[in-house]
């Protein structure tokens, strides 16, 4: 799987946020006056596509052209993904939300990771202490037992999905009342 760059997050970003059809700066400039969610990812994603002269062109003479003029006065574009890297206070929060956000998601394989790890520890203990093979929960769940298996066997997290990993914990959690 490729990691997500900073680019690519921000494009579907200001997308999510738009009622464009496109990531025309020209239009999203426009719109950006009215919606303010679109403000800093806007700059941002100008910024890291080298569109950043467009979107202050297009700014000119509405109330985003002071807040992104100075921004620019400030970063260049190393300088800005430093300092949104490091969390510097010089960057209004906005902007250093939009940065954790993408951090999130670009991680969140590795947090699904570590906790499908967790849930497979639950789950072997919960078989050992309740006697339930792994093929009988792989049958009464409809689940590729060669996955599980693995998953369970190899700490082969890749082989389960998260909501997979979470259903086999419930359904060990309440094998009692299923024998």
């Amino acid at each position: 799987m490729r990691e997500l760059t900073f680019k690519g997050f921000l494009s579907e970003y200001v997308m999510s946020l738009t009622e464009a059809d496109r990531c025309s700066i020209r239009a999203l400039a426009r719109e950006a006056v009215g919606n303010v969610r679109l403000r800093a990812p806007l700059y941002l994603y100008a910024a890291v596509t080298g569109r950043g002269d467009v979107l202050l062109r297009e700014a000119r003479g509405t109330a985003l052209f002071d807040e992104y003029a100075e921004l620019s006065r400030k970063f260049d574009v190393d300088g800005l993904l430093t300092a949104l890297r490091e969390q510097s206070t010089d960057l209004p929060a906005e902007y250093l939300k939009v940065w954790r956000s993408y951090e999130s998601v670009r991680d969140a394989h590795l947090r699904d990771g570590r906790m499908k790890a967790l849930i497979c520890q639950k789950v072997l203990r919960l078989q050992e202490e309740k006697s339930v093979s792994t093929y009988r929960v792989c049958k009464d769940l409809r689940l590729d037992n060669a996955n599980v298996n693995a998953w369970l066997k190899n700490n082969a997290c890749g082989k389960v999905s998260l909501t997979t990993a979470k259903s086999v914990l419930r359904y060990m959690e309440s094998a009692d009342s299923l024998f």
